[in-house]
């Protein structure tokens, strides 16, 4: 008896807009399920063809493997070239199943050289093929209905379809527990309630194959969702794909009762088919299933039409899809999708017209919630039409479709010919999205349609047309309604006594727009006035509104009666700046009422113990648009928390924003909170002195503020704050000695380290406490002490503190703490104990700064990291200095095979001059010696930074620093990221407590105006405008000397394709290929492809081979080729009829030997050419299709 393992394969050839989907393919899951639960196993696959193989190879394929490969009208030909690799290479069983089978015979399965073909649903003949394997009686699966195959002595026999499963409830949920590997970590789930399909379009696979509907019970299906959610808790939208989810008015009852009280547990949102006519006879069911989740439902128009819908036998009418609109409306709907067949039955260029003309209506009518979307009419095997195609005026010129992936049509009709089709297909797409943006730049889509969208992006990644398509193309619009979803608020949205409460946040990053370093700034169509840009400045998120009018009333109260007229000036100035996109409102940070009532609840508390302590890291929204804020990085209060808990506290950490603090708190009983610790830093100290004293003024709960900025905090911020203590230096010793005093209830006088108000109410500083000295000894960070959402799949890790160098403008080097390391025994083991705990985990971090100076522990780590890759493979990413690496560069190999992919190191300049003052003892020529060598090494990315507007800066500083970046840029091709960065005066530097020796002067010294993106300084040579566009200055050259490398050919394949390779892996750099992207877009399908290995170059594949393969275009033809002219054009050039119909057959689906054999007639016959010469003609067109980025080659 043997023993089979199963393999359930979706296969596809890649291209630029297909790799794979989204949701896991649910008939496999399905019949996985089935054939584990009669304890087969069973592997699934989905994604393209040459990874299927990878999958095959890795999973192990051999004779006493099953693979089951799902065959539709797309991917008909992959299947077959697919299956006789398989056959070749493992000698496994191969059986095809799929809608497509219904259509293909003898023919398909002698050529595919798979064992059979099963018709129907698989669940029960699959497994029966399976225990006739088993059990070696291969001669009876003539017995399974469905089955086609070949007898002993070669002959075929037909077994027709596998008989409809009635109870869909006997089969086995799907329960999450097999995955593909290809979907792991996604956040949407497809299910399906039932099969079949009461309605009989005649262009539809599922209306003219399926037989009877079949429901399953509501208990059952919701019994699989709920075991699925458990199994991935990450799963924020489900996708109903069935055809019978709303058919019958009670179940869709019960399922919305039942999806309501599943969405208590898991936040998630759903989608579902509906029929016309089943919402026009229960339109209540629309507001019914919005209640429940409902946020997406498509409809089927097809044809707008009423004697094309009627030949389609939709049975509906052209007046009751606006009835549906309304109805959707009504109900709350927030999106509601339609498909157009572009093409179809009886089409002319008159119902073209009328058909664009009523959709036109619809999304007009729709204000943000239609979505239409086309697509061409397919032969699908079996249905009505493809029966009988005369019946409907289509003439079926490609029946295989070899010329089409869904991107071109493969009919004509009485009036149109297939390049007509095409075009108009494309002129539907460019008419909806030109009114969906007009719409929406008129204002003609209400504000809580369009937020709602956003709602639908952020929170549960379901982008939709209006938002991919419209709103997202305005890039100041796209980022105020984002910081909208995170919490901040339009003018409109408060009461007007409390406004000024609020803090203004802009939207764009300062250093990042070019127009704002302009003398006048003008920006998104909105010129501003010197007044209108100081309110810009100081729209930072760090102060309130009354803060900013109280600065700006002392330079403008000469232009007004009196500070409140001032103050109404400033709120009409503010209000201006949002209706342009360019700010949003912060909430206050004043406690409300309905907080307080959290601090005195009327029921009578049971006794608790007191220990809990809750550490928060506090962001603005200009934090998170710089990218200076991410759950997790803040490795600090992670460590804190773990060594508090060591120390018998109950530590909690919380990375939010300042006005969901509140909140966050209320998650705890008031009664168990023994403190609450800030973590304060240059951009958050003002929020932070806010919500502290709030807090304490509600709660009288103590409060800590501890951080990097901690050091430099005054008295004034201490009173402000109503701070207990401010914890200064490392935390640990202090706030556990702080902690537990107030708990012995002791005075705080015998602890170092800390600064705080007595008893006398006099300020008390003990200065900077004892370092920690033995770091292995700490425990490691309590990540799962968060109660914000951390990603798991990327850590940070220090592998020691202090550090030993003394930049003039560096906070850390400031601090002049001894360094301190740890062993690598004890980071292995850190590093190890993540590893095991979060499956997801696949990068780390390393944020400190000597990781590569102990040259001994450095070999010692990356010997045991690259060991440490065999429990799972990660990478790594560090800072190192470069006159380290410079010493011993050989070492960064051992660094890249340990799994190091990205590098920060210190240049700040290329003038000796400019980095002796900086105190930074490296030279230009150790940065390009590190540079090179990480190149050779295989690094991923070497990032660095550029200073801007340091001392003495002047113009010979910027234009050498440009050349040398320029240098950097081709030592390392596809791997050297540059960027400037604005100097900042952070306290305890010497640029801080000392600009004047620099030739700085310092203009806001609280940084009021700044999230790091504008200067606070001006230097003896530059203002701070001029720092702004010196700024602007270093991006563009960057990015025009890549540019330049790119047009010289200076970037070779080879660097190009490394650029692509790194910028798919996980953490991957983007730096280069978004430039490459924006620069030359053809190449960005064209080396992704290379780079996921889904194809090859002509030139790499050897020339006798090359008829065996197969060429796969890169364009998509309705989108790329332009017929208006009467002849085709492709990206600006004309295409020969020779060319253009090389261009139509470059499917993949066809071998060069096929396609010769099909053109040969008409282009290589004619002109005395031998079909060997001809096909050698066709190659050579081939390459110069490659070369210009329009193709690659395909072995299956």
């Amino acid at each position: 008896m043997k023993t089979v393992n199963l393999k359930l394969m979706l296969i596809h050839r890649g291209t630029r807009t297909h790799s794979i989907t989204q949701i896991e393919p649910i008939g496999h899951m399905s019949l996985a399920e089935m054939m584990a639960s009669k304890g087969i196993d069973v592997s699934v696959f989905s994604g393209e063809l040459l990874k299927g193989l990878e999958f095959l190879d890795s999973f192990g394929c051999d004779a006493n493997t099953v693979v089951g490969l799902y065959c539709d009208y797309e991917n008909q030909s992959a299947v077959e070239s697919f299956s006789q690799e398989i056959k070749k290479r493992y000698g496994a069983y191969v059986f095809v199943g799929g809608p497509q089978t219904v259509g293909l015979g003898e023919d398909f399965l002698r050529s595919s050289q798979a064992d059979g073909m099963m018709r129907g649903e698989g669940e029960f003949s699959l497994y029966e093929v399976i225990q006739y394997i088993e059990n070696e009686e291969e001669e009876n699966w003539e017995r399974i209905p469905g089955m086609c195959s070949f007898r002993k002595d070669g002959t075929y026999y037909d077994n027709g379809i596998f008989p409809a499963i009635e109870n869909l409830d006997q089969l086995p949920i799907i329960t999450g527990k097999i995955k593909s590997p290809q979907h792991r970590g996604i956040k949407h789930m497809a299910v399906m309630s039932g099969r079949g399909c009461p309605f009989h379009c005649s262009f539809c696979y599922e209306g003219g194959n399926s037989k009877n509907v079949r429901k399953r019970s509501v208990e059952n299906v919701i019994k699989e969702i709920r075991c699925r959610l458990k199994k991935n808790p990450h799963i924020k939208y489900i996708f109903f794909g069935d055809d019978t989810f709303t058919l019958d008015k009670e179940r869709v009852k019960t399922f919305c009762d039942q999806l309501k009280e599943l969405r208590k547990e898991h936040d998630f949102v759903w989608f579902a088919d509906a029929h016309v006519n089943v919402i026009l006879k229960y339109p209540e069911i629309v507001k019914m299933m919005v209640g429940a989740g409902l946020v997406r439902m498509q409809i089927g128009i097809e044809s707008c039409n009423q004697h094309i819908i009627d030949i389609y036998h939709k049975k509906i009418k052209r007046e009751d899809l606006f009835k549906v609109i309304k109805i959707s409306k009504e109900a709350g709907l927030p999106q509601l999708v339609g498909n157009i067949i572009i093409g179809g039955a009886l089409e002319t260029r008159e119902t073209l017209d009328y058909t664009f003309n009523t959709v036109n209506k619809m999304i007009r009518a729709g204000r943000g919630m239609v979505e239409v979307v086309s697509t061409f009419y397919m032969p699908f095997p079996e249905t009505a039409m493809s029966k009988n195609p005369e019946t409907f005026g289509i003439y079926v010129k490609d029946e295989k479709a070899l010329t089409s992936v869904g991107d071109f049509p493969v009919i004509e009709t009485e009036a149109l010919s297939i390049e007509e089709i095409c075009a108009a297909r494309n002129e539907f797409f460019e008419e909806n999205t030109k009114l969906m943006r007009k719409m929406f730049t008129d204002g003609l889509i209400p504000d809580e349609v369009i937020l709602k969208s956003y709602e639908l992006s952020e929170k549960y990644s379901l982008s939709g047309m209006w938002q991919s398509l419209a709103y997202s193309r305005y890039p100041y619009f796209d980022a105020q309604y984002k910081a909208r979803i995170r919490g901040d608020r339009p003018i409109k949205d408060y009461d007007p006594d409390e406004v000024f409460d609020t803090h203004p946040q802009r939207i764009a990053v300062l250093s990042l727009t070019k127009e704002l370093a302009a003398e006048i700034p003008v920006l998104n169509g909105f010129v501003y006035s010197p007044f209108e840009f100081e309110v810009l400045k100081y729209a930072s998120g760090k102060i309130t509104m009354n803060e900013m009018a109280a600065i700006l009333f002392e330079k403008y109260q000469t232009n007004f009666k009196n500070f409140l007229e001032f103050k109404g000036h400033l709120l009409e100035t503010v209000k201006k700046l949002e209706a342009v996109g360019m700010c949003v409102l912060a909430g206050s940070l004043k406690g409300k009422d309905a907080d307080k009532r959290w601090a005195h609840p009327k029921e009578i508390m049971e006794k608790t113990v007191r220990n809990k302590v809750i550490l928060f890291k506090l962001s603005t929204i200009g934090m998170e648009i710089a990218g200076l804020s991410r759950n997790g990085a803040f490795l600090g209060i992670y460590g804190l928390a773990s060594y508090l808990d060591a120390k018998g506290y109950d530590a909690y950490v919380c990375e939010c924003r300042a006005d969901q603090t509140i909140d966050y708190l209320k998650q705890f009983k008031r009664s168990e909170i023994c403190g609450i610790g800030f973590s304060v830093d240059y951009e958050n100290k003002h929020v932070v002195q806010k919500i502290g004293a709030s807090i304490t003024e509600m709660y009288d709960i103590p409060v800590f503020i501890g951080g990097p900025e901690a050091i430099s905090l005054d008295e004034a911020y201490l009173r402000q704050s109503r701070a207990k203590a401010i914890v200064r230096g490392e935390g640990e010793l202090a706030l556990a000695a702080v902690l537990d005093a107030l708990k012995e209830n002791k005075n705080f006088d015998h602890i170092p380290g800390i600064f705080y108000i007595n008893e006398k109410d006099q300020c008390i500083d003990r200065g900077e406490g004892p370092v920690v000295e033995n770091l292995d000894g700490l425990p490691f960070p309590a990540y799962e002490k968060s109660i914000t959402p951390i990603d798991f799949s990327s850590l940070y890790l220090m592998t020691s503190r202090g550090c030993p160098y003394h930049c003039v403008f560096c906070h850390e080097g400031a601090l002049k703490r001894p360094v301190r390391q740890r062993s690598v025994q004890n980071v292995i083991a850190e590093m190890k104990y993540f590893l095991v705990k979060y499956p997801e985990l696949s990068y780390f971090k390393f944020c400190d700064d000597t990781l590569v100076t102990n040259p001994r522990w450095l070999d010692d780590f990356c010997r045991e990291v690259k060991a440490l890759q065999e429990i799972r493979p990660f990478q790594f990413y560090c800072e190192a200095d470069a006159v380290s690496l410079s010493r011993r560069p050989e070492v960064l190999k051992d660094m890249v095979a340990a799994g190091l992919n990205r590098l920060q190191i210190g240049i700040e300049s290329a003038d000796k001059a400019m980095l002796k003052i900086y105190r930074k003892n490296i030279s230009p020529e150790m940065v390009e010696t590190v540079v090179k060598a990480a190149y050779d090494a295989g690094v991923q990315q070497v990032f660095g930074a550029l200073l801007v507007g340091g001392p003495f800066e002047n113009r010979e500083h910027i234009e050498k620093n440009k050349a040398f970046a320029a240098k950097l840029l081709r030592l390392g091709p596809g791997m050297m990221e540059i960027a400037p960065s604005i100097v900042m005066p952070y306290p305890m530097t010497d640029i801080g407590q000392h600009p004047e020796k620099y030739g700085l002067t310092i203009y806001d010294k609280q940084g009021l105006e700044s999230i790091s993106d504008y200067p606070v300084m001006e230097s003896e040579g530059m203002n701070r405008r001029e720092i702004m566009a010196a700024y602007q200055e270093y991006l563009q050259s960057f990015v025009d000397e890549i540019k330049i490398m790119l047009q010289n050919g200076e970037l070779s394949h080879e660097d190009i394709l490394r650029c692509y390779h790194t910028a798919l892996a996980p953490n991957g750099p983007k730096y280069w290929i978004n430039i490459i992207a924006h620069h030359k877009p053809t190449l960005s399908a064209y080396y992704t492809m290379l780079a996921r290995e889904a194809a090859s170059r002509v030139v790499d594949v050897d020339r006798p081979a090359l008829p065996a393969w197969r060429p796969q275009r890169l364009i998509e033809m309705w989108r790329d080729v332009d017929f208006s002219q009467g002849f085709p054009v492709l990206w600006g050039e004309a295409l020969s009829p020779y060319e253009y119909e090389v261009l139509k057959y470059s499917t993949g689906k066809s071998t060069i030997e096929t396609i010769a054999k099909i053109l040969y007639d008409r282009f290589g016959k004619p002109f005395g050419e031998s079909l060997h010469e001809f096909r050698e003609r066709l190659i050579e067109t081939l390459k110069v299709f490659d070369r210009k980025y329009w193709l690659l080659v395909v072995p299956f």
